[in-house]
């Protein structure tokens, strides 16, 4: 895999908006993955990664020892991002470079690892890619954030809809909009102070 094609899947299956924040996004995480192996482990990745990547993952000192959340924790401030899109970014670049690296070497990052990190580097089903997880993935709905309804609302039945609802009224809350209203009650109504006839005593 090379360097474009690494940065493109990553940019595509994240949503970011283009390779430079796509570079970012790896750096960071490749980055705090350095701080977490060891020497000899850095050297072979370095190896297998595409030549702008692997010269970042020089060892600047023995490997530390912290968690998952920690890890993640250390994404977010890198990439200067919350710590949802740090979670959701770091499991899209290590299966991303999970793909562009050998067995040999993934057995021996996921051996080095505590389970809850290597496990970010095992292959996934082939046609499967990192995604959202939904209550009901079967269901695409505009309350779910899924694009694709089954039931666009372009394609809506107003006629179906209760009396008062806003779905069969021509002008939907025109009594209360600025751009329709006839005004307040006590305008309709002239009971207002700038209407009020004063009372002769």
């Amino acid at each position: 895999m090379t360097h474009e094609e690494l940065l493109s899947q990553v940019a595509e299956r994240s949503g970011l908006a283009g390779m430079e924040e796509a570079e970012r996004t790896v750096r960071a995480v490749l980055g705090v993955l350095r701080e977490r192996l060891s020497r000899s482990a850095l050297q072979s990745l370095a190896e297998e990664l595409p030549a702008p990547l692997s010269q970042s993952l020089r060892s600047v000192g023995p490997a530390q020892d912290f968690d998952l959340v920690e890890f993640y924790g250390r994404v977010a401030r890198r990439e200067g991002v919350r710590p949802g899109f740090a979670l959701e970014h770091t499991g899209i670049v290590c299966q991303v470079v999970t793909e562009a690296l050998s067995p040999a070497l993934l057995h021996r990052l996921r051996a080095e690892l505590p389970e809850s990190l290597g496990a970010l580097f095992t292959p996934r089903e082939t046609g499967r890619r990192f995604e959202h997880v939904h209550l009901d993935p079967s269901r695409r709905t505009l309350a779910e954030g899924r694009p694709g309804s089954r039931h666009p609302l372009s394609e809506a039945r107003p006629e179906r809809a209760h009396t008062h609802s806003v779905a069969r009224a021509d002008n939907p809350h025109g009594d209360t909009k600025l751009s329709s209203s006839t005004g307040l009650t006590q305008e309709r109504e002239q009971g207002t102070l700038a209407t009020g006839h004063p009372r002769v005593s």
